[in-house]
């Protein structure tokens, strides 16, 4: 595969030449290097909205293509995308598998460790035929060192996050307290501390309508007694 390029200057062409086959393990490690490496370079860089996180993809990868050919690592931006694609799935593949055998252990478990199966073990439970241990533990200090990163930045205020916004947490875990104290005169500031006396009856204003007396109590007769003599009239 050729491919032909401009300088920066965009006067010159130069003609690179990849490299096809197989990936030696040189070569990944080196593509995982470089992927470090890119990953550190941007982290640094999120601040400036001119480079970092907002370069688009191919540019990204593109860096990635040029550090592998300063290693010696012959191989084009989408064969290192594609070649970081598949190594990513298989870690986590091998990685969820060991961590399902780890948790199995204490149970009297029969599940063995991926490193100790055959190539048609491992296939006939849908793992990576031929993930090597060395790459493995590369790719586990690179994915894992990142997605640390990744939370520590976003949990700091980082990524971009305003630093004037307090942290939500830290505001919920505070009493709701106001701190408004307005500025009051002082005559005004004397009677509101002053004791508040009983409450004293107000007079009803010049003018108001008075209200009637309320109706004094029927008193009814004694009940007549039918014991007492009725009284005698004389015709």
């Amino acid at each position: 595969m050729h491919l032909m390029m401009d300088d920066q200057g965009g006067n010159n062409a130069v003609t690179r030449e990849y490299r096809k086959g197989n990936w030696t393990v040189n070569e990944i490690m080196v593509l995982i290097e470089a992927k470090e490496m890119d990953y550190e370079r941007r982290m640094k860089r999120s601040g400036d909205h001119s480079e970092g996180w907002n370069k688009p993809t191919e540019l990204r990868w593109k860096w990635v293509e040029d550090y592998c050919w300063g290693k010696g690592c012959l191989r084009s931006q989408n064969q290192c995308n594609d070649k970081w694609d598949n190594l990513t799935r298989d870690y986590k593949k091998v990685r969820e598998y060991q961590r399902k055998v780890a948790e199995r252990e204490g149970n009297d478990s029969k599940e063995r460790s991926y490193w100790e199966m055959e190539k048609n073990e491992r296939k006939e439970k849908n793992l990576p035929s031929n993930m090597l241990c060395q790459i493995y533990d590369r790719l586990e200090e690179v994915v894992e060192k990142k997605g640390a990163q990744t939370v520590a930045a976003t949990a700091g205020g980082g990524g971009g996050s305003d630093p004037n916004i307090p942290n939500i947490s830290y505001v919920m875990d505070r009493p709701m307290v106001s701190t408004f104290q307005p500025s009051l005169p002082p005559l005004l500031q004397h009677q509101l501390s002053a004791p508040i006396s009983a409450a004293i009856p107000l007079p009803l204003p010049q003018g108001s309508p008075q209200l009637p007396p309320p109706p004094a109590p029927i008193i009814q007769p004694p009940p007549l007694s039918f014991a007492q003599p009725l009284p005698t009239i004389d015709v």
